[in-house]
């Protein structure tokens, strides 16, 4: 059973999280064969203050 993380900050709303859970569990499922109650997809947030990109911040890139 594939598990599929996705991680990145928090500035994605409840709706947008729950419409992406679906496509990437859909295309997964899709991909492997398998039925989509076999997929499970977590989502990490991760606030700006701790998520570096390029040597800084990304609340200090703000």
């Amino acid at each position: 059973m594939p598990v599929i993380t996705i991680a990145g900050n928090d500035g994605i709303n409840v709706e947008a999280k729950r419409e992406m859970v679906k496509k990437v569990s859909e295309i997964v499922a899709k991909s492997y064969g398998l039925p989509i109650d076999a997929i499970t997809v977590l989502v990490q947030s991760y606030p700006k203050e701790s998520i570096g990109v390029a040597g800084e911040l990304l609340s200090d890139k703000e």
